[in-house]
């Protein structure tokens, strides 16, 4: 049987998300009377929802009612993220001006406050260590207490792109369910994407409904942001993976370069092949507003001398080369560097130092590629950036 997801498109919030959430069935086929609900939104670093990077409040408010309907006991909203203050926000919009006057955390009390809602945060509660079921890499992970003890987990998740596993959506919100400390080592470790499946192992989202009002790429400071775009939609099923999938290619993104899709399929999370994937409502051609700003143009577009060429490759190498490639200053560089990654390298004719990166970029004799070859797949980012600091990048 297909796993089915709701695609609808709709200025009103209410209508349309009820409208996705009817389309796969109801909250009904998850909630029940009595039932314990914990919805896990992505408000990360505490960004006003209307930048894109966090999950609307009324968006948020619309899932609260809809599992009260159902017959829910309790309803919780849970976040990991630090509930930052004006002042908190006013330092990080250096050069933007903030499109709210309230922090993000209090606009969701003040309005979970009149549905019977409560929002927790993670970081005051207990973490308990699970041991997870066949890793990916990690064999315990820390979650939040929370997580485990509710009946019905409910993600709520933004539609957007991410530096550095491709997208953030359904699989990738719950990273937000494990200690900041262990974000931060995940990330040292380069291990994110494995850390993603093996979090969603110890307990993945029983229902994902996306807020899809708008959409931006997460990386960096919010000043640093290039554009936000507003879309309008949101979706909805119960399989996070088959939501991941669509959410990539609404957002112009092949699933199948997603490494932690890939494995999330592998290890039974769900389904992530679009021809096994039933969408209703909307189609995934008219949900498209055109590609959403990638890692790959962040970089091509911040740099004169960096140029990053992709060409089929997965988040092995794009997310992880642009992400390693942010810390560069490239403006005393004596010549250009072009950096090629994926299996459909074309000929190189470049003029300037050329970069073969991963194992799919291989020279041969028969595709004779020329160029510096970093090997590896993923590949090991030191020598690359070793080279480029060669001919005058500065790391920062």
């Amino acid at each position: 049987m297909k796993s089915k997801v709701a695609i609808v498109r709709d200025v009103d919030i209410e209508e349309r998300t009820r409208r996705a959430v009817e389309l796969i069935g109801g909250i009904e086929k998850t909630v029940g009377r009595g039932d314990e609900v914990l919805i896990k939104p992505n408000m990360v670093g505490g960004f006003p929802s209307e930048t894109g990077e966090t999950t609307d409040p009324e968006f948020v408010r619309v899932i609260v009612e809809m599992a009260f309907e159902a017959g829910a006991k309790k309803v919780l909203v849970g976040e990991g993220e630090p509930f930052v203050s004006m002042e908190e926000l006013k330092r990080r919009f250096v050069n933007r001006a903030i499109p709210s006057t309230e922090p993000l955390h209090t606009r969701y009390k003040r309005i979970l406050k009149k549905t019977g809602g409560k929002l927790i945060d993670f970081n005051a509660d207990r973490w308990e260590t699970v041991k997870v079921p066949n890793p990916v890499f990690f064999d315990k992970i820390q979650v939040a207490r929370a997580v485990l003890d509710c009946d019905v987990l409910i993600g709520a998740p933004v539609l957007k792109t991410h530096h550095l596993a491709g997208i953030t959506v359904a699989l990738k919100n719950l990273y937000g369910v494990i200690p900041r400390s262990d974000k931060g080592r995940y990330h040292r470790l380069d291990r994110v994407e494995e850390a993603i499946i093996d979090i969603n192992k110890v307990r993945t989202c029983d229902m994902v409904i996306v807020d899809g009002t708008r959409t931006i790429l997460h990386w960096g400071r919010i000043d640093e942001y290039l554009e936000t775009k507003q879309l309008n939609l949101t979706l909805a099923g119960f399989d996070p993976v088959a939501i991941d999938a669509v959410s990539a290619k609404i957002l112009g993104i092949n699933p199948e370069s997603l490494r932690f899709l890939i494995w999330a399929e592998e290890h039974k999370l769900g389904t992530a092949d679009l021809n096994r994937i039933e969408t209703v409502g909307i189609t995934i051609e008219e949900a498209y507003r055109g590609k959403m700003m990638t890692s790959v143009e962040y970089v091509n577009r911040k740099f004169s001398k960096i140029h990053l060429l992709n060409c089929g490759a997965c988040t092995g190498c794009f997310g992880r080369i642009a992400t390693a490639l942010n810390r560069i200053d490239d403006s005393g560089m004596k010549e250009d560097a072009y950096i090629f990654m994926g299996p459909d390298v074309r000929s190189i004719k470049e003029k300037g130092k050329v970069f073969l990166c991963g194992n799919c970029a291989a020279p041969t004799i028969y595709n004779k590629r020329k160029g510096i070859f970093i090997p590896g797949c993923p590949p090991d980012l030191r020598p690359l950036l070793d080279e480029i600091k060669k001919i005058g990048a500065l790391i920062k």
